[in-house]
């Protein structure tokens, strides 16, 4: 059986405080388990790729319009008729890791390379659907779709890539202004016979 959280569980992998993660929610229009249910593991891995967005100091604004994309995509490949779930949308957890096939944020699997034109008509992602598309303008719906998510999806791997050395310099800045801090408590903490975390 897949491995769910309670709410306090939740924020503590993500490494967020409830409220942080409460904001992140609403910004994306999210749902939030009924009391008593807990959160899956689906939507645990869709959580801590926006995290990791917003480390990378990616806007909101920006993140919503690609989940937004996303989630069109989805509905227009009929992924939504899969499953009756108002988190219909976030895939299970791709222990492979991401592949030119898979959206960012849902981690979906197209069939198909999210760069190609080559929108295949046959692909069924239902059993009970003869057809993945009504005709050849719903094909040519999901090719602009997919043509406006990439360059959504560009502009954010741009910022990505300009955050890395900052990030990298702020870890590396940490390293030298706090090691030699933590190292200073033990030491004191193990001559007064304390107990300490680092």
């Amino acid at each position: 059986m897949p491995e769910t959280y309670k709410y306090s569980r939740f924020c503590a992998l993500l490494g967020k405080s409830g409220p942080y993660v409460r904001g992140l929610q609403r910004d994306l229009g999210l749902p939030v388990p009924p009391s008593g249910e807990e959160y899956t593991d689906s939507y645990l891995s869709f959580m801590e790729t926006v995290v990791a967005l917003r480390t990378f100091n990616v806007p909101t604004a920006d993140i919503v319009d690609l989940f937004e994309k996303e989630r069109k995509i989805l509905q227009l490949l009929h992924f939504d008729s899969m499953e009756e779930s108002t988190t219909w949308y976030m895939a299970p957890r791709n222990s492979n890791g991401h592949t030119e096939n898979h959206l960012l944020l849902t981690g979906h699997d197209l069939g198909f390379p999210i760069t190609s034109d080559a929108v295949q008509a046959n692909l069924n992602f239902r059993e009970k659907e003869p057809e993945l598309f009504a005709g050849a303008e719903m094909g040519e719906d999901v090719r602009r779709v997919l043509r406006l998510y990439v360059e959504r999806l560009l502009k954010i791997d741009e910022r990505v890539r300009t955050e890395t050395p900052v990030l990298e310099d702020a870890l590396a800045w940490a390293e030298r202004a706090f090691v030699p801090l933590r190292r200073g408590r033990l030491r004191l903490a193990g001559a007064a016979g304390w107990t300490t975390k680092c």
